[in-house]
């Protein structure tokens, strides 16, 4: 699906320990949006993972932050999980998100975006340049045309 992108983008917080993230995806058929917080650490330690993912051919890493569950009150639920779909390494990068508001306001999503190794490789590398906070937006994509980093 040419169509898919990530798009991280900071909002100033409590930097340099905590970020405030505008986060959203698509795979072409769905998208999904979500402004969240999360630890400086957290992304560097995704890039990290990302970076050399896969390891072997049933590697798994799930990211997540909150619950999907209202009743556990949590604020919002996001979940980034990088899987093998195959033996041979194929991967697949799924997203789920859930703003955990009141009907009306309500607003979930699950979906995900086929990637080989590289493409994820590729995002991994880009993380970990953005946890430097030297730049306010992460965009990546899965061709590449339109991977960036734009600084503050």
């Amino acid at each position: 699906m040419k169509d898919s992108y990530i798009k991280i983008k900071k909002i100033p917080y409590e930097e340099p320990y905590h970020l405030n993230l505008i986060f959203s995806a698509s795979n072409g058929l769905f998208c999904g949006h979500l402004d969240f917080y999360c630890s400086v650490d957290d992304i560097k330690r995704l890039g990290k993972v990302l970076s050399i993912f896969p390891r072997e051919a049933s590697d798994e890493y799930i990211y997540k932050i909150g619950s999907p569950n209202p009743k556990n009150n949590c604020a919002y639920f996001f979940q980034l999980r990088a899987y093998t779909i195959n033996m041979i390494g194929h991967c697949a990068l799924q997203i789920r998100i859930n703003n955990n508001e009141e009907k009306a306001d309500e607003g979930a999503c699950r979906f995900s975006i086929k990637v080989e190794p590289t493409e994820l490789n590729r995002l991994g590398e880009l993380l970990l340049t953005f946890s430097k906070l030297r730049h306010k937006e992460l965009n990546w994509s899965l061709s590449g045309d339109l991977d960036s980093l734009i600084e503050e």
